[in-house]
């Protein structure tokens, strides 16, 4: 299965009616629809300026704990039947986790169509590369904030520029063995790392990356990096993404990105796209951590999927969004980021 054409395909759906009808259908039926991000441990080896994880009082309050390998296959049986997709990692770091193999192990068991990991690489050898992806991970997702060593070592802090080539580097040796595996690259820019893209296939263009995805960056709590303006790069966007939406078509990469980015009345800076589909998360998108699974009211270890979807009346609900305006739907939710998808 490759997602990325699931992504182009919603893309091209512009009715949310069409897309609820769907979700209801997939949920009658008891189909695959979920895509769940799990982070097996709330813990992170760097301390990214842009993250929360340099927030003190954030990481006291909330980023501790850690799943137990022994309940790895009682949460699968919860709704892996329904993932569509397992993301390992999210808002932490997977790596610390030392049970990512028997994770993946389980995932494909449960036939989970594709398993991917979010990672900054920094504690990722050779052998798990290996190990992860002969379990069945079908995809790295590599996070980066800068081009050059200064950049990168600046605003990921704790991180080191040559581990990370390393690990691109044995990446792109793996795929050799293992042709389906993908390796994309998370890149978040702010004012002071963006203009570095224009040389980023000169640094990173000999590995065999498939895609890369260009986020702005956005307020996530009172962390080191403080300057969430994008007015300095306004007037390049168009240019720097339109030269990377070309050298990546140019070498067959998958490019992910917002399509502009607009002054709001405030002075504040969005990205734009031309299908913003955030008011479809609450409804598939399904957070797991040692803390929290899906929603506030469900608890994994005493109710299933289905037991919980019956009490809520979820297939309703669904059903009821069909007739509901896309403006009531999206009123409630947080604008989350949506991207052009460029297939090649």
């Amino acid at each position: 299965m490759d997602i990325y054409k699931i992504l182009k395909f919603n893309n091209y759906i512009k009715s949310h009616r069409i897309k609820f009808f769907g979700l209801w259908l997939l949920s009658v039926l008891d189909k695959r629809y979920l895509a769940i991000q799990f982070d097996p441990v709330l813990a992170c080896n760097l301390r990214c300026k842009m993250c929360y994880f340099t927030d003190d009082e954030y990481v006291r309050a909330n980023m501790k704990g850690i799943f137990q390998e022994k309940d790895l296959e009682a949460l699968a049986q919860v709704n892996f039947k329904n993932a569509l997709k397992l993301q390992i990692g999210c808002g932490a770091e997977p790596t610390l986790f030392k049970h990512n193999t028997k994770l993946i192990e389980i995932a494909k068991n449960h036939k989970v169509p594709y398993i991917s990991m979010v990672t900054n690489g920094n504690l990722l050898d050779q052998k798990d590369i290996a190990d992860f992806a002969q379990a069945g991970l079908n995809e790295f997702i590599l996070s980066m904030h800068g081009v050059t060593k200064e950049t990168y070592e600046n605003l990921m802090d704790k991180g080191v520029y040559e581990k990370f080539h390393e690990v691109l580097k044995n990446i792109t040796e793996q795929k050799k063995q293992n042709p389906n595996l993908k390796l994309r690259i998370n890149y978040t820019f702010n004012e002071d790392n963006f203009h570095q893209l224009k040389d980023f296939f000169n640094v990173y263009g000999n590995y065999a990356i498939d895609i890369i995805q260009l986020r702005p960056i956005d307020k996530i709590g009172e962390t080191a990096y403080d300057n969430f303006s994008l007015k300095a790069i306004e007037k390049d966007y168009a240019e720097v993404s339109g030269f990377l939406k070309n050298e990546s078509h140019q070498r067959g990469i998958t490019f992910l990105f917002p399509k502009t980015i607009a002054r709001e009345e405030n002075e504040s800076y969005i990205v734009k796209t031309e299908n913003n589909s955030s008011y479809l998360l609450p409804y598939t998108y399904c957070y797991v951590s040692p803390k929290y699974h899906w929603k506030d009211d469900f608890n994994w270890k005493e109710e299933s999927f289905a037991d919980w979807k019956k009490r809520n009346h979820w297939n309703t609900l669904l059903f009821k969004n069909i007739f509901i305006s896309k403006k009531e739907l999206e009123k409630p939710n947080r604008n989350m980021l949506n991207y052009t998808v460029e297939l090649n």
